[in-house]
C-alpha cells in the first residue's frame, strides 16, 4: 500500500483536487438556484429545453424533443432556433435519475472538472523527458480548476459549451498520443457544444497540418495526420456553414440572432465576416481598446503568461477571440461568463508548450546565465511563477470562499422568497399546468412543456408567480411594472397567495 502511494501519488492528489472542485461548485451551483440567484437565462430555459427532450423519450412523444416555448413569443420552438448546442439532447437520460436543474449543474461541474485530468495527461506528454514533470502536470491541473474563468463559467447558470473545454482537451491529448478515432469522439462532442465551436476546431485542424509539414515524421504516420486533419477540417467547415446559414434560419424564420452584435460590420453573417476582413482599421480600433488588454490579462495572468512562450497553440482559439473582442456586447469580454469556455483549453495547452520551449531552447536572460541557472533550477522558477500566479489570481478573481472577489452570497444570504418558490414549484408539479414566472424563480417552473418567462405573454399561463423586487428593481423594470399593473387589474386571474414580495396568481373563467 505504502508504495501504491508512492508510486501514484501525484494521481492520487490530482483525483482528490477533482473529486474537491466537483463536490463544491455541485453544491454551490445547487445552492445558487435553490436560493433564487440563477435565472432563466441561462438555467431556466436549458432546463425546459432539456426537460421537453427527456419527455420526448420517456413518452414517444418526439415533437418535444429539444422544444421550448419562445422566450420573446408565446409559440413553441426547437432550441436550434438559437444555438446549435443539441448536446443538451445527449444530457436528457440523466433525468431518469432526477429531472431536476441540480442535474445538469452536477453534470457541468463534474465534465468541467474532468478537464483537469486531460491537462495532467498532456502535461505529461509533452514535458516527458523534463525532471519533475509529474510535479508539473500536477500544479498545471492545479492550476486549471482554480482558473478565475474556467470556474466562473461553471457557476454562471448551465452552458452547453462550458463542456467544450473538457472535450477540446481530450481532443487534443488523444491526438497527440496518435488515437484518432477517440480524438474524433471528442471533436464531435465539442460541435455539438455551440455553432462557433467549428471555426476554433478548424484552426486546429490547420495547426496539425502545420505541424505535421515541419516535422519529422515517417511517410505513413503523415499519411494518417493528414486524413485525421482533413477530416477535421472539411467537418468543421460543413458544420459551421450547415449550423449558421441553414439550420438555424431554418428553424428561426430568419437569420442568426446574434447578427446585431456586430452590426458596425454588416447585417449578416456574410455581410459581417466581409466587413471584417475589409475594415482592418476598426478592428485594430476594438483590438487596441483598453478592455481587450484588460481581457487578456484576466485570461493569460493565472498561468504567469506562460502562453507567450508558444503563442501558436493560442492561435488555435483566434475565432473565439475575434468573436468576443468584435462583439458590441461587452459581456463577451468579461471572465464571468461562459464565453471564455472554448479560449480556456487552449491557453493552458500553449502554456504547457510555453514551458517546453523555455526548457529546450534555454531562453534565459543574460543575468540568469552568469549566475549558472541550469534547467532544473528553471524548472522550479517555473514552478514557483505557476503556483504563484495561480494562487494570486484565485484570491483576487475567482469565486472561491477565500477570494477577495468570492462569490457567497448563497450560503451568506438566501433570497428569503426561496422557501415559498420551493412550496409552489411542489404544489403545481403537475407538467401540464401551464406557468408564468419572473426569471430568478423560472428554474424550479420549467419542468414543463408549456413556461413563460413574465411578460405581456402572462395570459397564456395557468399560473403567474413573481417577485416584486424583479419587476421593481431589476433593468427589465421599465417593461415589466406596466404588465405587473396590468395583472392585477386582470379580471382573468385572481391573487390566491401573497407574502411580502411574492405573490401566486392564477387564471379564473372569464366573466
Amino acid at each position: 500500500m505504502v508504495n501504491f502511494i508512492k508510486k501514484y501519488k501525484y494521481h492520487i492528489l490530482l483525483w482528490i483536487f477533482i473529486v474537491a472542485y466537483i463536490i463544491y461548485f455541485s453544491y454551490f451551483t445547487i445552492l445558487r438556484y435553490r436560493t433564487l440567484y440563477a435565472s432563466y437565462y441561462d438555467l431556466g430555459i436549458m432546463q425546459q429545453t432539456v426537460y421537453n427532450t427527456f419527455m420526448s423519450i420517456k413518452t414517444g412523444d418526439w415533437s418535444r424533443l429539444l422544444e421550448l416555448t419562445n422566450p420573446i413569443a408565446e409559440n413553441q420552438i426547437k432550441r436550434v432556433a438559437i444555438h446549435n448546442d443539441i448536446l443538451l439532447a445527449l444530457l436528457a437520460p440523466f433525468y431518469f435519475f432526477n429531472s431536476s436543474p441540480g442535474t445538469l449543474l452536477v453534470v457541468q461541474s463534474m465534465v468541467t472538472a474532468l478537464g483537469a485530468f486531460a491537462i495532467f495527461k498532456i502535461t505529461n506528454l509533452v514535458l516527458a523527458k523534463v525532471r519533475y514533470s509529474n510535479f508539473l502536470a500536477l500544479v498545471f491541473s492545479l492550476a486549471y480548476l482554480l482558473y478565475p474563468p474556467l470556474e466562473r463559467a461553471n457557476i454562471f447558470d448551465f452552458h452547453a459549451v462550458t463542456f467544450a473545454t473538457t472535450f477540446l482537451l481530450f481532443m487534443f491529448y488523444f491526438w497527440l498520443i496518435k488515437k484518432y478515432k477517440i480524438s474524433l469522439v471528442f471533436f464531435a462532442l465539442s460541435l455539438l457544444s455551440k455553432e462557433q465551436v467549428a471555426l476554433t476546431t478548424l484552426f486546429f485542424g490547420i495547426y496539425i497540418f502545420t505541424t505535421t509539414l515541419h516535422s519529422n515524421v515517417v511517410k505513413r504516420e503523415r499519411k494518417h495526420t493528414t486524413l485525421y486533419a482533413s477530416k477535421i477540417i472539411s467537418v468543421s467547415i460543413i458544420w459551421f456553414i450547415f449550423s449558421v446559414f441553414y439550420l438555424i434560419p431554418l428553424f428561426r424564420s430568419g437569420q442568426h440572432f446574434a447578427v446585431s452584435r456586430y452590426s458596425d460590420f454588416g447585417d449578416s453573417p456574410i455581410r459581417i465576416i466581409i466587413g471584417i476582413v475589409s475594415n482592418p482599421d476598426s478592428i485594430s480600433k476594438l483590438i487596441f481598446r483598453e478592455d481587450t488588454w484588460r481581457y487578456f490579462v484576466n485570461l493569460l495572468a493565472p498561468i504567469g503568461f506562460l502562453s507567450l512562450f508558444s503563442p501558436i497553440q493560442l492561435i488555435i482559439a483566434l475565432p473565439e477571440f475575434a468573436i468576443n473582442l468584435l462583439s458590441n456586447n461587452p459581456n463577451m469580454r468579461n471572465i464571468n461568463y461562459q464565453y471564455t469556455a472554448v479560449i480556456t483549453p487552449f491557453v493552458f495547452v500553449s502554456a504547457i508548450y510555453g514551458v517546453k520551449k523555455l526548457i529546450d531552447s534555454k531562453i534565459q536572460p543574460s543575468n540568469w546565465q552568469t549566475k549558472g541557472i541550469k534547467t532544473n533550477q528553471l524548472i522550479k522558477i517555473v514552478i514557483i511563477v505557476l503556483l504563484i500566479s495561480s494562487l494570486s489570481s484565485a484570491y483576487l478573481k475567482g469565486p472561491l470562499p477565500f477570494a477577495k472577489t468570492k462569490d457567497i452570497h448563497p450560503i451568506k444570504y438566501p433570497q428569503k422568497e426561496a422557501a415559498d418558490t420551493a412550496f409552489w414549484a411542489k404544489t403545481l408539479k403537475d407538467e401540464n399546468l401551464k406557468i408564468s414566472t419572473t426569471g430568478q424563480l423560472s428554474p424550479f417552473f420549467t419542468s414543463r412543456r408549456y413556461f413563460y418567462i413574465f411578460s405581456s405573454r402572462y395570459s397564456f399561463s395557468d399560473y403567474v408567480i413573481v417577485r416584486l423586487n424583479e419587476i421593481y428593481d431589476y433593468p427589465e423594470k421599465n417593461e415589466l411594472i406596466p404588465v405587473y399593473e396590468r395583472l392585477k387589474k386582470d379580471k382573468n386571474y385572481e391573487l390566491i397567495f401573497k407574502k411580502e414580495n411574492f405573490e401566486v396568481y392564477k387564471k379564473v373563467a372569464s366573466s
